[in-house]
């Protein structure tokens, strides 16, 4: 059965949509519109966002079915770049946040954060490209998109990481060679860089076409249709570019050293700078390089394409979860059976309510019983206080008493510092963990089960070469780490770890 996927990106000019029709095997693009938006003298807009999608989106005729895919601003997502020494994305995924939020400015609320994996770096550690965004950002926009259209996007990409979407899926990518692709927007532009079809950045800076506008046209909006006419026609943006190719520049002292040049890829309003392509030449020895497209997806011209090539590229991710961002998650993700859940919700509340005053009737004869159990119980509990323990012990805690009682009777040898005794045991502990670690464990918890052990350390490769040693004690089974979180004051990672013992039977 087809699947519709629709592509939605805006800027304070227009709105654009791609739509896609996805099958088993292959895709194709059955529509791509974009629509003017009206603005005043500063290239504000004058509508909502929410009410000129809702136009585009009558005009494609969208289903409720479809999938709608929208990235968020980049002005609205923070970049920040890690390094780790395991590759494995659950364990990144688990690990990046709380280090992501020491890096950010102060908050005034939650963030999301998502990644994409840019391979390793000479030293063999995995490159981490991390993506946060405002949590009230995020709700804010889905909350707009169902107040206007009724819908909404099941994936909130970062523009940038869509790029990767659209190039892998539209060109044909050369092993051997790094494409950069750079896409103009309005306010921000999107970088996307690719060693053959395997990423190596992703990023974006404050600089778009809408600062060149203004120093170009004489600092005022001019009609939409006269900017249509000039970005047809093209213009020479000269000087006003060094700010874009500084900025691209430093991100690719990011990467390491290529053995060939870079092929620029211009999408967006680059297309329309006549001089994007010698300013490049002149400053990096960077020159454009359109990859060949593949046969299958010739139904639009290149320059078509390049054009709209952001809401093709997030149309595209709705059905490439190839180094994937999306942030709706936790408690803003989304699902079509979350979706189908809130058609059903007016008759299933009178069913709720049903349920819950069976749930209270139910409650009610609970307590009693427990009630009637409870007095039972402790008169019991105190019959046998009386008959264990000595003459006169007054009865505080009963159940811990009666525990320590059992506990003295049934003692029997090793002393305070026999086999398997505390002492011996934190003296293992001790011993079995290399002085070369720079650990401080500032608490023990030992039972005939398990031993705890809590403190601070500089790495999270620590954290695994002391559950390593630990492992090694003859008397511990399984070693677990229940968490390792970096603290934000001192920057160490605080671990807890719990050493499963032996049993006497083994």
């Amino acid at each position: 059965m087809a699947r519709y996927t629709i592509g939605i990106y805006w800027d304070n000019i227009s709105v654009s949509a791609c739509q896609i029709r996805s099958g088993l095997a292959e895709f194709s693009m059955e529509k791509l519109l974009s629509v003017p938006r009206k603005y005043n003298e500063r290239y504000e807009a004058l509508r909502p966002i929410g009410e000129d999608i809702a136009g585009l989106l009558e005009e494609i005729r969208v289903e409720s079915s479809d999938t709608l895919v929208a990235g968020i601003p980049e002005r609205e997502i923070m970049y920040r770049s890690l390094l780790r020494p395991f590759g494995d994305r659950k364990k990144i995924a688990k690990t990046i946040a709380p280090e992501v939020e020491t890096l950010l400015p102060v908050l005034d609320g939650k963030i999301i954060v998502d990644y994409v994996l840019l391979g390793q770096d000479e030293a063999g550690l995995h490159r981490i490209e991390t993506l946060s965004a405002r949590h009230a950002s995020v709700e804010a926009l889905i909350a707009g998109f169902k107040k206007k259209t009724g819908m909404e996007p099941e994936i909130i990409d970062s523009p940038s990481a869509s790029l990767l979407a659209g190039a892998r899926n539209i060109f044909r990518l050369a092993d051997g060679t790094a494409y950069l692709f750079l896409h103009m927007g309005w306010e921000d532009t999107s970088l996307a860089v690719l060693k053959g079809g395997k990423v190596r950045y992703v990023g974006a800076f404050p600089h778009g076409f809408g600062k060149i506008a203004f120093s170009l046209f004489g600092g005022r909006a001019i009609p939409p249709e006269e900017l249509a006419k000039r970005l047809e026609e093209g213009i020479e943006a000269g000087g006003l570019l060094d700010a874009c190719v500084r900025e691209v520049l430093i991100a690719l002292s990011r990467i390491e050293p290529q053995d060939q040049g870079y092929a620029l890829v211009p999408t967006g309003y680059a297309r329309s700078i006549n001089d994007l392509a010698q300013r490049f030449k002149a400053s990096a020895d960077i020159t454009p390089g359109i990859p060949e497209r593949d046969e299958k997806h010739r139904d639009l011209s290149v320059n078509e394409v390049l054009d709209r090539f952001m809401p093709i590229s997030l149309a595209l991710r709705g059905i490439d979860t190839a180094d994937a961002v999306n942030f709706r998650k936790d408690d803003l993700s989304y699902t079509r059976r979350i979706e189908w859940l809130r058609g059903y919700a007016g008759t299933w509340t009178k069913a709720a309510a049903a349920f819950v005053a069976l749930w209270l009737f139910g409650l009610g004869l609970s307590v009693f019983l427990n009630a009637r159990i409870d007095g039972e119980l402790t008169r019991r509990v105190q019959q046998e206080f009386a008959s264990v323990m000595p003459a006169g012990t007054p009865m505080v805690d009963p159940v811990k008493q009666l525990e320590q009682q059992l506990s003295r009777i049934t003692s029997k040898g090793g002393g305070p510092g026999g086999k398997d005794s505390p002492l011996q045991i934190i003296r293992d502990v001790h011993a079995g963990i290399p002085k070369s670690i720079d650990v401080l464990v500032d608490n023990i918890i030992i039972d005939e089960n398990s031993i705890m052990i809590s403190g601070t350390t500089k790495s999270y490769e620590n954290v695994e070469r002391i559950k390593t040693s630990l492992s090694a004690l003859s008397y511990v089974a399984e070693v677990k780490i229940v968490s390792a979180n970096v603290d934000k004051l001192d920057q160490r990672v605080r671990l807890k770890l719990v050493c499963t013992r032996k049993s006497s039977a083994t």
